[in-house]
C-alpha cells in the first residue's frame, strides 16, 4: 500500500510538471514552432492531468485510511480530514465525466489526430529498460486512441461511452512515461546515490505493478456505446 501510494504520487506529480513545463513553453519558448507544439501538448494533457490526479488523489486517501486501520476513521490522525477535503478536487473546475469528454471529444481529434499522434511516439520512443510492461501499456494506450478515433468518428456517443476508462487509462500509461523518464535520468546519476537507487526501485514498482492495470480498461474502452441505451428513462430512475 505504501509503495502503491508513494509511486503514484511520483507520476502524479511529475505529470503537473510536465504539463506546467508546457505552459511555461508555450508563453516563453523563442521559437514559434516550439510555443505551438507546447501548447497542443498542454491543451491534450490538461483534461489528464486535472482528472486523473484528483481521481488518484481520493483513491491514494482513502488507501491512508485503510493503513491507518481503525485510527484512520477517527479523527485524531487527521487521515479522515484529508479524505474528505480531497473529494472536491473531482468535482472543481469542470467534473472528471467532463474532463474525460473533452479528451476524447476536442483533444484526441486536434490536428486529425496529429498532436496524440505525436504523444504517442514520444512514449514509444523511451526504453526505460524495465521489462516489457511499459511497452505493452503504451501499445494498449495506441490501440484504445485508434478504436476512438475511429469508431468515434462514425458515432460520437462511442467515444462518449469511452471516455471515462480512456481517460484513466492515458492517465496510468503517461504515469508510467514520466516514472520511466525518472527511472533513465536516475541510472544516468548513479544509482550508488541513496535518492536515484529510491527513485528507480520507485520506477520499477509502478510500471511492473500498476501499468499492467491497463489493460483491464480495453473492454470498456472499446465496447461501444448500445448497452447505455438499453434501459429506459423511466426504469434508470425506478428504485424498486
Amino acid at each position: 500500500m505504501l509503495l502503491t501510494m508513494r509511486s503514484t504520487v511520483e507520476a502524479m506529480r511529475g505529470l503537473v510538471y510536465a504539463n506546467a513545463e508546457g505552459i511555461d513553453l508555450a508563453r516563453h519558448a523563442p521559437d514559434e514552432e516550439e510555443r505551438v507544439a507546447a501548447q497542443e501538448l498542454v491543451d491534450l494533457l490538461t483534461p489528464v492531468t486535472k482528472a486523473w490526479c484528483t481521481d488518484m488523489g481520493t483513491e491514494l486517501a482513502s488507501l491512508a485510511v485503510q493503513v491507518h486501520g481503525g485510527m484512520g476513521f477517527i479523527e485524531e490522525t487527521g487521515i479522515a480530514q484529508r479524505y474528505r477535503d480531497i473529494r472536491i478536487a473531482a468535482i472543481y473546475e469542470g467534473t472528471n465525466g467532463i474532463q474525460a469528454m473533452d479528451l476524447v471529444g476536442r483533444k484526441l481529434p486536434m490536428r486529425a489526430g496529429g498532436v496524440i499522434e505525436e504523444f504517442l511516439q514520444r512514449l514509444e520512443a523511451i526504453d526505460p529498460e524495465l521489462g516489457d510492461a511499459y511497452p505493452k501499456a503504451v501499445a494498449a494506450l495506441r490501440e484504445a486512441t485508434t478504436w476512438i478515433l475511429t469508431n468515434g468518428a462514425s458515432d460520437p456517443n462511442n467515444a462518449l461511452a469511452a471516455a471515462t476508462p480512456y481517460l484513466r487509462m492515458f492517465g496510468i500509461v503517461a504515469g508510467g512515461w514520466v516514472m520511466a523518464r525518472q527511472a533513465l535520468a536516475a541510472r544516468t546519476r548513479g544509482v550508488d546515490d541513496p535518492f536515484n537507487a529510491a527513485k528507480l526501485e520507485t520506477a520499477r514498482f509502478y510500471v511492473e505493478e500498476l501499468l499492467p492495470h491497463v489493460h483491464g480498461l480495453m473492454g470498456a474502452i472499446t465496447a461501444g456505446s448500445d448497452r447505455l441505451f438499453t434501459l429506459t428513462p423511466e426504469q434508470l430512475s425506478s428504485t424498486r
